[in-house]
């Protein structure tokens, strides 16, 4: 399945001058332990730079781990910067819940039977606490794949005001570019939050 992107934008400006305007619009997302939404600064959004890609996500107050990131790059489109992005979750809340999924399925599934086969056996010795055989297993696998969902559908207003920062930042609009595959993987998308700033910050 091909991968797409979910923004392209167009602005007047060349890619240095984009990222350093949009560097001035939010803060560095440096964790504080003082803070109460776990970051540094005090600004709506956050995000990184490296080269000419970026990261940008909301700042909130409360937990979701399956919040928004938008992923992005800038480059060079004729006196200006073509800018292309992606929205996806932080890559160690993906792994986890792949590692969570594939335990709950690889142990779930054969308790739930073993469960359901002594329900079915009049002549199963401990009938008593079957119910939790039958129901934890199959809930803790829906449970993986709806969380999720329920964190990305709670953090669906947040990507609004991301691009509308980009939109106004970079005074960026449409792009006459129709396709909107992706072949390229954001360096920023990483397991590990911490990342040397670019270098044209340094």
């Amino acid at each position: 399945m091909a991968k797409k992107v979910d923004i392209i934008l167009h602005s007047d400006y060349p890619p240095q001058t984009c990222l350093a305007k949009l560097a001035e619009q939010i803060d560095l997302d440096r964790w504080a332990l003082f803070s109460l939404s776990g970051y540094k600064g005090s600004k709506a959004i956050l995000g990184r730079f490296e080269g000419n890609e970026f990261r940008l996500h909301k700042r909130r107050y409360w937990r979701n781990s399956f919040g928004p990131v938008l992923f992005g790059r800038m480059t060079t489109d004729g006196g200006g910067a073509l800018i292309e992005a992606y929205w996806e979750t932080w890559r160690a809340v993906r792994v986890f819940m792949r590692v969570w999924l594939g335990l709950a399925i690889l142990i779930g599934t054969p308790a739930f039977f073993v469960v359901l086969k002594c329900t079915i056996n009049p002549r199963c010795a401990d009938r008593e606490n079957l119910w939790v055989g039958l129901i934890v297993p199959p809930a803790l696998i829906l449970w993986g794949f709806l969380l999720p969902r329920l964190g990305v559908a709670l953090g669906f207003h947040e990507r609004k005001h991301i691009v509308q920062l980009l939109e106004r930042t970079l005074v960026a609009g449409p792009t006459t570019i129709q396709s909107l595959e992706r072949s390229w993987n954001s360096t920023l998308d990483t397991l590990s939050l911490w990342r040397s700033q670019a270098a044209w910050r340094r």
